[in-house]
């Protein structure tokens, strides 16, 4: 498929996502198939999703994501923090009560600790949706209850990658050191590189993931 069918592909699945307005993003692409989404949106949710669903497209190498977000309405830094606390008392997957918010120009700060890979995740998520927000810097730190060994960690990583039909891992290798999983190797396209991330960070004693998979083919254009 050539660069100008994979932007048709990414253009016509933004339009058929109802949560995003895709009449506001411009979609390119780069000499080895590399998505450039630019524009603005009014939430920053939106702006993850847009890169999420361009991902998804098969051809898409890599997404460099240059929307930016413009609230429609002005949001004080103290109203979007409160929402977004709300949004952390109300999530049964966080443990609200270990994770400080602090907003500054629009920016929401994550601090505190989190039991696992997946409710550091899921804290940020409750902060991206709340309007007004424009980015989420999450500085969660990961302490598990209980310590397991990385090589343990590294085994039960390496298990669950397998068990997943959607993987092709014959270029994939894991690495652990103190709980952080580092994913290296090659993979065939962006989506097999964002599902190794997610089934990493569900294994029980990861601390982190750092995704240095590549894809195959690509090259990230020159900012």
């Amino acid at each position: 498929m050539t660069s100008e069918g994979i932007v048709n592909d990414v253009e016509r699945s933004l339009a058929s996502d109802t949560r995003i307005d895709h009449t506001m993003i411009r979609v390119s692409a780069g000499d080895t198939d590399v998505i450039v989404l630019d524009g603005q949106v009014d939430t920053y949710n939106e702006k993850i999703l847009a890169e999420e669903i361009a991902g998804r497209v098969r051809g898409v190498k890599d997404v460099v994501n240059n929307v930016s977000v413009v609230p429609p309405i002005a949001k004080s830094d103290e109203e979007i923090t409160e929402d977004v606390r709300k949004n952390l008392e109300l999530d049964a997957w966080v443990d609200d009560t270990r994770v400080s918010v602090e907003t500054i120009d629009g920016v929401v700060f994550l601090r505190g600790t989190a039991n696992s890979r997946v409710e550091k995740q899921e804290a940020e998520n409750d902060a991206r949706w709340v309007a007004g927000v424009i980015d989420v810097v999450n500085h969660l730190v990961v302490k598990p209850e209980m310590k397991i060994a990385d090589a343990e960690v590294a085994r039960d990583v390496r298990a669950a990658l397998l068990k997943n039909t959607r993987l092709d891992l014959t270029e994939v290798n894991v690495d652990v050191t103190d709980g952080v999983v580092t994913l290296t190797g090659e993979v065939p396209n962006f989506t097999q590189k964002r599902i190794a991330e997610y089934v990493a960070f569900s294994v029980p004693g990861v601390v982190d993931v750092v995704n240095e998979l590549y894809v195959h083919g690509a090259r990230r254009p020159a900012a």
